[in-house]
């Protein structure tokens, strides 16, 4: 085995324990019926897993190594939340970014005459980061949450006590007794009131809760990208610049001819 495949299969390799750490704990968090414990971990491991999967675009440039690298990290997913076609959808999603990761990185890479991962890493990084995103918002339309809020046609219980919390924060001060048992009775009263007024006026939608709520938490993620997508630039940076130092990679000059056009 030359060392070439070794490093491919190392990389791949780790390519599949993130994703079995980043999925195993994105299941935990869409099929926990009580409320889950979010940990930062789970933030580090994506921004180290997406770091991952644009440096191996980088390095194993061909083409099947894009569909390789997305079906490595499609099969946790696929493990943790059903093999059906949705999820078959989604990897083949994930797939063709990560695909066109590989052409945005190749372009840059065979444009430039100094190798600059910063801008290497932030061009191919858009594409990883999308699929992922996609994969996330395709298990929260699968969620018991989202099943829930479906069958029950109301909103979980979970969004009374946000309620009860805005009107004993807004005007439970103004509430005219010395009394705390019959105070903290009428902000009761007031909030099942706002909440039976909400899912009233919500109901006819409730039917709608699984893509909505896909839809807008792909929304809030994708409007948080730019700040994943530095992150894992600066992270991506600094495991290049190790892998070169210890010899993984090396980078040689070497002499090209360019085109040029005479009128």
């Amino acid at each position: 085995m030359n060392k070439l495949k070794l490093k491919l299969i190392v990389w791949h390799g780790a390519v599949l324990v993130l994703s079995w750490e980043f999925w195993r704990y994105l299941s935990y968090l869409f099929n926990n019926s009580s409320k889950p414990d979010f940990e930062p971990v789970g933030v580090i491991n994506f921004i180290v897993l997406s770091s991952v999967l644009a440096l191996g675009l980088m390095l194993f440039r061909r083409k099947w190594h894009a569909l390789s690298f997305g079906a490595t990290h499609g099969l946790f997913y696929l493990v943790y939340f059903g093999f059906n076609a949705i999820n078959l959808l989604g990897v083949a999603i994930l797939a063709g970014l990560l695909f066109l990761s590989r052409l945005s990185i190749n372009s840059e890479l065979n444009e430039r005459f100094k190798i600059n991962s910063k801008t290497i890493l932030r061009r191919g990084l858009m594409s990883v980061v999308l699929g992922i995103f996609v994969l996330i918002s395709f298990a929260a339309y699968q969620s018991p949450l989202a099943k829930e809020i479906e069958s029950s046609k109301k909103l979980p219980s979970g969004t009374e006590v946000f309620i009860r919390d805005i009107v004993a924060n807004t005007i439970g001060s103004r509430v005219d007794t010395v009394n705390e048992a019959e105070k903290q009775n009428i902000i009761s009263q007031i909030t099942n009131e706002t909440f039976g007024e909400i899912n009233t006026f919500l109901k006819p939608y409730f039917q709608y809760a699984p893509p909505l709520l896909a839809f807008g938490l792909f929304l809030i993620l994708w409007g948080l990208s730019w700040i994943f997508i530095w992150l894992s630039v600066l992270l991506g940076m600094l495991i290049f610049w190790v892998l070169k130092k210890t010899d993984v990679i090396k980078i040689e000059e070497r002499d090209i001819k360019a085109e040029v056009l005479i009128i």
